[in-house]
């Protein structure tokens, strides 16, 4: 599934998506939808029973205001 699909489809939600295709710079632009959630911290999780290439993105604004901090 295409990631702009995704980002219409499940709106304000983080994504997990198991990578399938890059575009010239290297952004995954597709791949297959693992999970859906609204905290990203359950997807984390999920990464780590599996193998591959793995794009956690949130699908909605991120505020002026806000961060967002990874760490695995």
């Amino acid at each position: 599934m295409k990631v702009e699909d995704l980002k219409h489809q499940y709106p304000n939600k983080w994504i997990l998506l198991a990578v399938e295709e890059k575009d010239m710079l290297g952004v995954p632009v597709e791949g297959q939808l693992l999970a859906h959630s609204q905290d990203a911290e359950t997807l984390w999780g999920k990464i780590a029973e599996r193998q591959g290439q793995f794009y956690i993105f949130y699908t909605g604004e991120i505020l002026k205001d806000m961060a967002v901090i990874f760490y695995a």
